[in-house]
């Protein structure tokens, strides 16, 4: 292997890096439970998403050797129709001139994406979202609370 080769294969690893921030005080604070379902990013998977308010996940899951617990929690979002915003995700065109670190997870990782959902009610959706990302701090979500953004962006 040459090195313009090396090079070539360091960038391209590098754009598949992501900072993900691994928070056990945040896990602690929340207290609800949730019985999450899940469906693979595809066409054929998009009649069993109820058309109901809820928060989703998007994962990414390599499915390396079968292990059950391989992902990566990439996005939460809030919608007030989880069929309507799968359907979304499947129409990348659709997405080009919206989020890029969306556009970048619906491009690079086509294939092992899911979809994990739990429906809630609408007047629950943002405090519930916003207590997720709190818990998880998605490496593609941007708007992580205040209060973690200091002390993370603290010793950038």
């Amino acid at each position: 292997m040459s090195v313009n080769d090396i090079i070539e294969k360091q960038d391209e690893i590098k754009s598949h890096s992501y900072d993900f921030i691994l928070w056990p005080e945040g896990w602690g604070k929340f207290k609800l439970r949730y019985e999450w379902k899940s469906h693979k990013l595809e066409e054929s998977t998009t009649n069993n998403i109820p058309d109901q308010s809820g928060i989703y996940t998007l994962l990414i899951q390599p499915g390396i050797a079968g292990h059950p617990a391989c992902s990566y929690l990439m996005y939460v979002g809030r919608t007030k129709s989880l069929r309507r915003r799968f359907k979304d995700y499947l129409k990348k065109e659709k997405l080009s001139s919206g989020r890029p670190k969306i556009i970048r997870l619906l491009n690079k990782y086509s294939g092992y994406l899911w979809f994990c959902y739990i429906t809630i009610e609408i007047e629950n959706l943002q405090n519930t979202e916003e207590e997720l990302i709190a818990a998880y701090v998605p490496p593609c979500n941007d708007q992580i609370p205040a209060r973690i953004h200091k002390v993370i962006g603290a010793f950038k």
